[in-house]
């Protein structure tokens, strides 16, 4: 089942869809259904990325030895362990 609707387009969008069409043999309409398509798959296809919120409060969540420290000191420290 097809459903005829009607978009307003910028004309020069109109136009380069049209050459493009054009070039590869097909059809303005295919080439639109074609990109629908893949922006509905795309957005389907997998969630969005979320990242979990690990954030803390104040200096009462580090340990006492690290509370006021500046961070520039607690960056130098904490690659010094790692090495």
């Amino acid at each position: 089942m097809t459903m005829k609707t009607t978009f307003d387009l910028p004309e020069p969008l109109v136009k380069e869809v049209k050459q493009l069409a054009r070039e590869r043999g097909t059809t303005s309409r295919a080439l639109v259904q074609q990109a629908l398509r893949r922006l509905v798959d795309e957005a389907s296809a997998a969630p969005a990325f979320r990242l979990e919120d690990v954030s803390v409060t104040g200096w009462a969540s580090m340990t006492p030895e690290a509370q006021g420290v500046p961070l520039a000191e607690l960056i130098r420290l904490s690659s010094r362990e790692q090495n």
